[in-house]
């Protein structure tokens, strides 16, 4: 990619994306152990499991292939990336540090076991070159958003150095030294779209 293009960062349109992710790893590992038969209470659990360690370890995780540290690194891009065509990083939304995957897991375990009851159709996915075509979903923000606590900070507005790490901010990447959880800007509040 041409050293000019600037990486793309957007909080709220990466969080979006994020969601949908974690909402598909829970409904396609769902559709894994229905088959296997594993009863409901069992898939539940199992999903909740799986699905926080494995966004923690995209998180906060790294790992050695052949014996060199690489950090995983979850990107979403507007169109199929494809080493023979060129792509420009402006349409690739990057990871913004403030939103962490193993966050939203309840959230997302919740949404899908209790509101929409296991229906994997809830969430669209399909196959490179049978995509449907996009729609702006217009939603009404007072019906669409609630607040609860933060699921990253549990409510404390304080980042993970504070609650986990060193005990003090200095020179922290996720809150830059200002000690306030970048999820919730340190309010301690979540709002739901």
């Amino acid at each position: 990619m041409p050293e000019s293009n600037q990486l793309r960062q957007d909080e709220e349109a990466y969080w979006q994306s994020a969601r949908q992710f974690v909402r598909l790893l829970i409904a396609e590992l769902d559709r894994t152990l229905r088959g296997s038969r594993i009863s409901g209470k069992k898939r539940k659990q199992i999903c909740t499991t799986f699905a926080f360690e494995f966004c923690n370890f995209l998180d906060h995780r790294w790992f050695k292939p052949g014996g060199r540290t690489e950090y995983p690194l979850l990107c979403f891009a507007k169109s199929y990336f494809d080493i023979d065509v060129p792509l420009e990083s402006s349409q690739i939304n990057f990871p913004h540090k403030s939103v962490e995957l193993h966050g939203m897991v309840h959230d997302e375990i919740e949404w899908f076991f209790n509101e929409v009851k296991e229906d994997n159709s809830a969430v669209a996915t399909g196959d490179v070159g049978d995509e449907t075509e996009d729609i702006d979903e217009a939603v009404n923000e007072s019906e669409s958003r609630f607040v609860s606590p933060c699921p990253v900070c549990g409510g404390s507005g304080q980042c993970f150095c504070l609650r986990k790490g060193v005990g003090h901010a200095d020179g922290c990447p996720r809150c830059g030294g200002t000690g306030e959880c970048k999820h919730c800007k340190g309010k301690g509040e979540w709002i739901h779209p």
